[in-house]
């Protein structure tokens, strides 16, 4: 007998997408979250949390959670490909690079921007779904949050009404960007969250595209098409020039991309548009056109002759290490700290040396980040709000210097996600009064 009604935990964008879905296929659902005293998960037939839930939460006590991925999978059509995006750094540039080389070789109304992009997969279902399309693809950037639980409990999901696909989510493609610490508050340990990655590669049926650093990570499938640095692969990037299966392709100079990660970024995504035989001369045009990911190293404005820098994408130690190295031969005024996921940023204090002049440190990491100015023999300082962090840090940047918020760590509890960051940081940094010089000299 199918499922009348189901459960779904968390009332954010993922909760309230599934629940849309869930009424468009004209089933009932209820939403809990913490705050509900009274909720009993074996209550129910179907629960499916939001990824943000971790798995030691009371809606896996009932032994009948299903992932977001699979619940939605169910109900795409069959002629949709899927391009998924993993790895602890990159992935949203990658993402966003791989989506608008589909998007201008297929057109605007055949490929989806999904995932952890702001746009849960259950919204883009519905959407293609009431559109009546048939055929198409997602690019879907997942994190290992939603990779944690595909293919668990499919005896449960197997009650929901017919869809157009069986099974447990499956992407066609899988782009895996790298792996570096991160995410151990939720996951328990590295071991863990690297497990959570590699649930996503086993659930991949064409082509798995991983960087070579992830050679020595664990066990592949035979399906995998490595790429990186080494002058052995046929698919690599010196920062600049790209070879795809040994040919000289692209150059990054020809895009409005900049930077050696995004070299690494545009080769993954290229090896998938070489999957998908789409002509490298169609492509050289697709990236000329292609600019580089909103919040990751934006430029916000020039004030009293300082340099205003965005990279509230920044969510780990890795993602800050690239953003720092962009600045190598110059020195930064940096902002950064946010949540403790349990990363490591110790590793990050010679980058500090010789590249940051002074940190501003927020968040629940400040301690951390206070600890490694300390060792990189560099001043540094707290802040409260991000009001007071850039009012602290443009008082200390002099001419032609750059403020660099880039925090290195999640926005949770100081901020409601990495837009309301960013949002907070470009109010605050046109607030900051007109003047000529710096009124403040680096603290004792």
């Amino acid at each position: 007998m199918s499922i009348k009604e189901f459960a779904i935990y968390g009332k954010g964008k993922v909760g309230e997408a599934v629940a849309v879905l869930g009424k468009s296929l004209g089933i009932a659902s209820r939403t809990f979250d913490d705050s509900d005293g009274e909720f009993s998960a074996g209550d129910f037939d179907l629960l499916v949390p939001s990824p943000g839930v971790p798995p030691r939460n009371r809606a896996f006590s009932g032994n009948n959670a299903v992932s977001e991925l699979d619940f939605a999978y169910r109900y795409l059509p069959k002629g949709f490909k899927i391009v998924a995006v993993t790895g602890t750094d990159g992935k949203s540039t990658t993402s966003w690079i791989a989506y608008e080389l589909l998007r201008q070789e297929f057109g605007d109304d055949r490929v989806f921007l999904s995932g952890n992009f702001e746009i849960p997969f259950s919204e883009t279902v519905r959407d293609i779904r009431e559109r009546g399309l048939k055929r198409g693809y997602v690019v879907i950037e997942v994190s290992s949050f939603m990779a944690n639980g595909i293919g668990e409990r499919m005896e449960s999901l197997e009650r929901l009404p017919a869809g157009e696909r069986n099974g447990a989510f499956m992407a066609d493609y899988t782009i895996f960007t790298n792996f570096e610490t991160d995410h151990v508050d939720w996951h328990g340990s590295v071991g863990e969250y690297f497990r959570a990655k590699m649930n996503l590669v086993r659930h991949t049926k064409t082509r798995v595209v991983a960087q070579e650093s992830l050679l020595e990570k664990g066990e592949f499938p035979n399906i995998v098409r490595w790429y990186g640095k080494s002058e052995t692969l046929k698919d690599r990037t010196d920062g600049e020039t790209i070879w795809i299966s040994g040919r000289r392709k692209y150059r990054l100079s020809q895009t409005k991309l900049k930077g050696a990660f995004n070299a690494m970024n545009l080769l993954a995504a290229a090896c998938v548009a070489n999957e998908l035989k789409i002509c490298s001369k169609r492509t050289v045009g697709y990236l000329a056109g292609i600019a580089g990911l909103p919040h990751r190293l934006e430029f916000v404005t020039v004030k009293n002759g300082v340099t205003y820098v965005d990279d509230s994408k920044s969510t780990s130690a890795q993602s800050l290490k690239v953003a720092l190295e962009s600045y190598a031969g110059k020195k930064v005024v940096l902002i950064a700290g946010g949540s403790d996921k349990g990363d490591r940023f110790d590793r990050l204090a010679g980058l500090f040396a010789s590249t940051v002049k002074h940190a501003v440190c927020i968040g629940a990491t400040r301690e951390k980040f206070a600890g490694v100015a300390e060792t990189a023999g560099i001043s540094h300082e707290f802040a409260d709000s991000m009001q007071e962090a850039v009012a602290k840090a443009s008082q200390i940047a002099t001419l032609w210097e750059t403020v660099l918020l880039s925090p290195g760590c999640a926005s949770f509890w100081l901020f409601q996600n990495y837009l309301d960051r960013a949002r907070q940081f470009v109010v605050a940094v046109h607030s900051i009064p007109d003047s000529h010089v710096a009124i403040r000299t680096i603290p004792e």
